[in-house]
């Protein structure tokens, strides 16, 4: 049954359950499904379902907190405490907000035959957008060393940001798995630095935005 939840096309697809590897992991990803995490509606119109990361962390956070009140319970009914009483409390609570925020299905939708893509949560249209407003991505982050590390998302104005590989050092695998991506779904594609000539632009605005528009700052 998990085999299904994280196969092709499945709403599980984007769990990360890979830590190391995770360029080798992404590249096996688009041999079985070139627009991966996407798959082909229609010709020039890509889908994908999916749950957000922080059900299952959620679900993990619930169940220690709760194993933990269990056994504090049982085993220290004479040394309880009421502040950790009330942090297992808040533990468990914890875990059933994000299980409560994370439980409804997304839908993302780009559609180059409209020009828009389309994020639904719960089969109901959150945003539509132009598609300059979604992009492909290298996310740096940096070590108490100042190594960086690469993570491969895709992002856009109004969008959940979604991670397709987290917290490599290669960056030239990376990069090119991103260009190959952004390439596959037509989108565009934004090396990690801001100012940077591998930018790979496909779509821009039909008109001047307006600067103090927040969205072209997205």
């Amino acid at each position: 049954m998990m085999q299904w939840f994280r196969g092709r096309g499945a709403p599980l697809v984007l769990w990360q359950c890979s830590f190391w590897n995770v360029e080798k992991t992404l590249s096996n990803k688009f041999q079985q499904n070139k627009h991966f995490p996407f798959q082909v509606q229609q010709p020039n119109v890509f889908v994908m379902e999916y749950y957000k990361e922080s059900l299952w962390k959620g679900l993990l956070v619930f169940l220690v907190f709760l194993a933990l009140t269990i056994a504090y319970f049982y085993t220290a009914s004479e040394q309880r405490t009421q502040d950790l009483s009330a942090g297992l409390f808040f533990g468990m609570l914890m875990g059933v907000w994000l299980i409560l925020s994370s439980m409804n299905k997304r839908r993302l939708i780009i559609n180059h035959v409209k020009g828009v893509y389309q994020f639904y949560i719960k089969g109901r249209l959150w945003h539509e957008s132009p598609l300059h407003q979604i992009y492909v991505r290298l996310m740096p982050q940096s070590d108490a060393h100042g190594k960086l590390f690469f993570s491969l998302i895709i992002n856009g104005y109004h969008l959940e940001m979604l991670t397709l590989a987290d917290l490599s050092n290669k960056y030239q695998e990376m990069d090119v798995m991103g260009r190959r991506l952004a390439r596959n779904l037509n989108l565009n594609y934004f090396d990690y630095k801001d100012i940077s000539t591998r930018h790979v632009i496909r779509h821009k605005p039909t008109a001047p935005l307006d600067p103090q528009d927040p969205r072209i700052w997205t």
